[in-house]
């Protein structure tokens, strides 16, 4: 499971009434990739937008805006980045990056951000290549996922598109569930809230991407 709100996750889970155990908590996504001067990819730009609800339960869980101004104050973003991007060393912040077939490592977020629009919380981030790399002809393939699929990812365009290199085009590929990844789906909503998925790594079956070609 990630490592963000633990508290939350607690408090999602022992709420009363039906609701879906996997997953319980849905993130639109956007992201975009900053290339260096020298035509290298050095990071990425990534936005988590959390649904209502769930903004609702990081209001109550970390006591934000005391002043009920409808406006988030220093403490109160303090408070949403040490939870959302001060990972421990396992954590890889729910994205992967794949380049030649390989998971390419990735640094911890920079340039953090958080904002309130529409009732929702938005944090946002940079995510630096452990090493910049040329694409060339070799495509990137960028995923956002949790792999115990406690939290749903879904990628959708980006408002504000950073800009790109004029030989190189990104495109969102939503993820389409066959008759059987439909059925697992219908088996994860079944499972209790506290139980773990027995398939390893099963958001990796339900994710978007995000693929980069250049050349």
């Amino acid at each position: 499971m990630s490592h963000k709100f633990w508290g939350l996750i607690c408090v999602v889970m022992c709420l009363g009434g039906p609701a879906k155990a996997h997953p319980h908590v849905f993130v639109d996504a956007r992201t975009g990739f900053i290339f260096g001067a020298d035509g290298q990819l050095e990071a990425l730009r990534i936005s988590w937008t959390y649904d209502e609800f769930t903004t609702l339960i990081l209001f109550e869980s970390l006591d934000l805006d005391q002043d009920r101004d409808g406006q988030f104050n220093d403490a109160d973003r303090a408070a949403i980045i040490e939870g959302e991007t001060n990972w421990d060393s396992a954590y890889k912040g729910d994205v992967y990056l794949e380049f030649a077939s390989q998971d390419y490592p990735l640094g911890r977020p920079e340039a953090v951000a958080v904002t309130l629009n529409n009732n929702q919380v938005k944090v946002s981030f940079d995510l630096p290549l452990s090493q910049p790399v040329r694409i060339d002809n070799t495509p990137v393939f960028l995923r956002l996922y949790d792999p115990f699929f406690y939290y749903s990812y879904t990628i959708v365009p980006p408002t504000d598109p950073t800009d790109l290199p004029e030989d190189c085009q990104a495109q969102i590929v939503p993820f389409e569930p066959n008759a059987a990844e439909s059925a697992l789906q219908d088996k994860l909503a079944a499972l209790g809230r506290e139980d773990i998925p027995a398939v390893e790594n099963v958001g990796r079956l339900f994710s978007d991407e995000v693929q980069l070609t250049c050349g």
